[in-house]
């Protein structure tokens, strides 16, 4: 019996502690989209493109420091002689440092981590690790924010990886 209080206590203290900063913390959501920029390999056989980015940031309180989750869907188009379009799908999970700053509503950012992308060209498709990094910045008060980056994305294929650079501007809603 005081195996099971004391597994309870922990238990009620754990989410408690989870609560407790999971309230502390600021959410904002967001939505973008811009030009997919193909890199190395990636850019003898396709063009560039477009994409779209929806994301969620969680930003802690009293610190430069934050996380970020998002999913990018890209497509860009083969060049002759192929025809067709390469789909890139996936997402991240990110750590986020905002890059102190004296200017009031300007929140400029450096993001970097890794996740999952799906590559599609059209003869089958396949999901591969992918890593991540970038700057970006965002500016406005209260709870609309404006946000542009660039950002390096890699995706761990073989023998080649599939690099390309997503340009991105959109709008992030949060408190």
């Amino acid at each position: 019996m005081n195996r099971v209080r004391q597994l309870a206590t922990a238990l009620a203290v754990t989410t408690f502690v989870a609560l407790s900063s999971a309230t502390a913390q600021s959410a904002y959501f967001g939505l973008g989209g811009g030009v997919t920029v193909p890199l190395s390999d990636y850019k003898d056989t396709d063009n560039a493109g477009w994409h779209v980015l929806g994301k969620v940031d969680i930003h802690i309180p009293m610190s430069p420091v934050g996380v970020r989750v998002d999913a990018i869907y890209s497509q860009t188009s083969q060049k002759a002689p192929a025809t067709g379009n390469t789909k890139v799908a996936g997402g991240t999970v990110d750590v986020v440092w905002h890059i102190p700053t004296t200017v009031p509503g300007l929140k400029p950012y450096v993001v970097g981590g890794g996740g999952v992308f799906n590559y599609n060209a059209g003869g089958g498709s396949t999901t591969k690790f992918t890593w991540a990094a970038g700057l970006g910045a965002s500016i406005g008060a209260g709870p609309i924010h404006a946000f542009a980056e660039a950002r390096y994305i890699s995706v761990q294929l073989t023998p080649t990886h599939l690099k390309f650079v997503p340009l991105t501007a959109g709008l992030s809603f949060g408190s």
